[in-house]
Parts: C-alpha cells; structure tokens; sequence
C-alpha cells in the first residue's frame, strides 16, 4: 500500500513540475499582430433569466474596439421568465447590427441542451466569417474580439479558446477562481503540443464554414457539455483547435453562489469529461487520488508526509502564479493553501455527487444523469 501510496504522490510532483516546465518553455502565443482589414464577425450571446447579469454583459460587448461595419450581434432570449428578453430587446433597438431572436423550444427535448438549442438557431442568423461565443453573465474586454480574432488568423486554426476567469467578490470565489487557472492552466499545456481537450462556450471563436461542415450543434450527439462536443467533433474532423492565453482574451465571469449550485456545476462537467479518453481519465484519478495517498503517507510518517504535501502545495502554487500572469494577473499567495482544502473537498464531494442518482439542473432545466440516447 505504501508503494502505491508513493507512487501516486510522486507522479503528480513530477507532473506539476513538467507543466511548469511546459508552460515556461512550450507556451504559445498565436498573435503575431493585429490586422489592418477585419473579417466579419458574429457574435452570439444566448440568455435565460440573466436580468441580474445581462446588462454588463451587452455593455461591454458595445464597447468591444471593432470595425462596427464588421459585427452582427445575435442575442437569444432563452424562454426568459424575467426581464432579460426586455433588457434585450432594448439593446437592439438602440445598436446597429444587433438582433434578437426568441428562442423556440427544441422539436427534440433530448437532441440537445437548452443552450445548445439557442445556439443552434442564433448559429442560422449568422453572416459573420468567425461566430464569436461568450455567456450572459460574462464580460469581454474591449480587446476580444480583435485577439481572438488575430490568433484564429495567425495560427491558420479554426477554433479559438479564450481565458476565463472569476470576479473574486468572496473568499469562496477565489478558491473557485484558483480552480479555474488550474483546470486551464492544464489544459494550455496539452493544447500547446497539439492535444485538444476541450473548449470553454463562454469564450469562444469558431470558423463558421468549419462549424457548418461539421453539422453545427443540431449534428452533435446529446451532452449537457455542448462546447465539449463541438470541440471533439472539430478535432475528429481534422479541424486546428488552439487555445489563446492573454491579458486580451480574458473573459471575465460569475463566481458560482453556493456549495450546493457548484456541485451541480462540476456533475454536468463531469458527465461531459467521462467522454475523454483513458489517459486522460488516469490522470484525473491520480489528481483526485493524491488525497487519500498523502494522508496515508502522513499518517506513517508526519514529517515526510508534511514535507511532501509542502512541496505539493509550493509547486502547484508557482504553476497557478506563472500561469495567471500570462494574462497579467496577480494571484494572492494568501489563498493558495486555503485552495488546497477547498479542491479536496470539492474534488471527492464531486466525485460523491457525480454517482449518485441525481438529475442534473442547469439554467432551470432538469436533465437525466445518464444520456438518453
């Protein structure tokens, strides 16, 4: 037990430090210049019941530097039961080249999540050569849409990832925030040697002639991870997928309010990372499994445990600040043990929370564990 226990808490030292490793030595920046003469753009903002965020979110999509004779702006009302489709509409009448379209309920209840049925036919109003994704509750710099963009050009690629992170307004959305830089952080790495993960929805660029030979989101299979599926059906296509990490292509989003709600959050991703293959899925086990390997180690031995558990905690720390300041933010070192028992709990809660026989609720919609196709 001791061996594997060993074996376990080395391997994810050694990871951390090759992923530091990587992203000092391998980082790509795809942005070799701003251009003189843009291409046209979509961008597609898709809401329901985001009166408390909407607002911030079109304000800044409004001050985005962009030639405007360049921007078609789709905004979907989402079967909104509150003021969100007035706020909307608003927008639109006071913005040239911006529309809104109410969404209809899908034909198919199970082809497609709720977003990915809006998105699915804000997608059809599209005239834009790159459609442009970013959530309700988000807010794009005034920079975005120029990088994202830029990188699409320069690396001759056709889906462009951006960087998100959140408004740290509590101490538990820091350590949510410290989450976030992680998870990308990783998944920077694996990009940078041509390994697609993933995508996130909420801060995304596409090509839309790719997106249309692939079928668009009406042809991906059922998933509450949508952004997920459309990047698994680029790369299966041949498609060029990259991931842009920037001061300019950082997305600004919404902490998650409550223990319960960020549950259901990391279930829904959960379910849509059971699709990675089993090198990936080995590497998430032994991330969730350095827990119970640490503590059995400290209980053998509390100095060589600590020690190790120290480390642990240093390098993943310098990874988190290394990684951040590509986009020139300063994480409080502060924070960073605190980060370690908040991703031990949440880690093994998740995986508690993934098994169990729950539906997955998401924007008000309640969805089956298991796929229904």
């Amino acid at each position: 037990m001791i061996w594997v226990a060993s074996f376990i808490v080395a391997f994810l030292l050694i990871q951390f430090i090759l992923l530091f490793i990587c992203l000092a030595f391998r980082f790509k920046n795809h942005v070799k210049s701003y251009k003189k003469v843009w291409p046209s753009i979509s961008i597609l903002v898709p809401a329901r019941n985001e009166e408390a965020n909407i607002q911030d979110c079109l304000a800044a999509v409004a001050r985005l530097e962009y030639p405007h004779d360049k921007i078609q702006v789709i905004l979907g009302n989402d079967g909104s039961t509150d003021n969100t489709g007035n706020i909307m509409q608003g927008w639109t009448e006071s913005q040239r080249n911006w529309e809104l379209l109410n969404i209809l309920p899908s034909p198919d209840n199970f082809n497609m999540n709720g977003k990915a049925n809006a998105l699915a036919q804000m997608a059809k109003l599209a005239e834009g050569d790159f459609l442009l994704f970013t959530d309700a509750d988000c807010r794009v710099g005034s920079q975005w849409a120029k990088e994202m963009v830029s990188a699409v050009l320069d690396a001759n690629a056709s889906l462009v990832t951006g960087i998100t992170t959140l408004e740290e307004v509590s101490l538990f959305g820091k350590l949510q925030s410290l989450d976030w830089w992680l998870t990308l952080g990783m998944v920077k790495v694996m990009v940078d040697f041509n390994n697609n993960v993933t995508s996130m929805g909420n801060n995304m660029l596409v090509s839309r002639k790719a997106y249309e030979s692939v079928g668009g989101f009406e042809s991906l299979p059922f998933s509450v991870t949508e952004d997920f599926e459309l990047a698994k059906a680029f790369s299966s296509f041949g498609y060029k997928s990259i991931h842009q990490v920037s001061e300019q292509s950082l997305v600004l989003t919404n902490a998650i309010p409550s223990y319960k709600d960020l549950l259901q959050q990391r279930k829904r991703w959960m379910r849509g990372a059971m699709g990675l293959g089993i090198f990936w899925k080995a590497l998430l086990a032994i991330q969730v499994l350095f827990f119970p390997s640490i503590i059995f180690l400290i209980l053998q031995s509390t100095l060589i445990g600590g020690v190790v558990w120290g480390l642990k905690i240093f390098i993943q720390g310098v990874f988190l600040r290394y990684f951040a300041l590509k986009t020139n933010t300063r994480l409080a070192a502060s924070s960073l043990l605190l980060f370690e028992f908040y991703y031990l709990i949440i880690s093994w809660s998740t995986i508690v929370y993934y098994f169990w026989p729950a539906k997955i609720t998401w924007k008000g919609r309640t969805y089956p564990f298991n796929n229904p196709k």
